[in-house]
């Protein structure tokens, strides 16, 4: 699986946002379901029940918030850099402001986790995550993806 088999040009979000996580899974939520006719209650709900079971915070300012959920057929995953950090409550301290999400169907098994370990893949070369900070738009940032996908 390569990132751009799960994250498209139109699901790359700059300059995000949100005041707390709260209201950052409530805005992807709001998206998901746009594109994907999921459920939104359910999308806000699996997320904020997988955040309690542990953060999804990487460190270093990234997170990775992912759920399966009914209503899709498919991985859908966004990226988001916001434009201050965000509380994700980890140990590091620090706030978050490059998040990946990935979405998956309930009944997924390989999937979710392919598109998990390719997502980290990317984020372990530290240039790549220089770059989404720095990139300033999301066809830039989509062209990273390429790139990171074509070695």
């Amino acid at each position: 699986m390569k990132i751009t088999d799960i994250i498209t040009r139109n699901n790359i979000f700059l300059d995000f946002t949100s005041l707390s996580k709260k209201a950052l899974f409530k805005n992807i939520a709001e998206k998901v379901n746009k594109q994907t006719d999921a459920n939104q209650n359910e999308i806000l709900d699996k997320l904020n029940h997988r955040e309690k079971l542990g953060s999804t915070n990487l460190g270093d300012g990234i997170a990775i918030p992912h759920a399966k959920i009914n209503g899709i057929t498919k991985i859908f995953s966004l990226f988001i850099r916001t434009e201050n950090l965000i509380d994700f409550s980890s140990s590091d301290k620090k706030g978050v402001d490059l998040i990946f999400v990935i979405i998956a169907p309930e009944e997924s098994k390989t999937e979710h986790l392919l598109a998990l370990s390719t997502i980290s893949k990317f984020l372990r070369v530290e240039k790549n995550i220089t770059k989404l900070r720095k990139l300033k738009t999301s066809e830039a940032i989509f062209n990273l993806f390429l790139k990171s996908s074509a070695s």
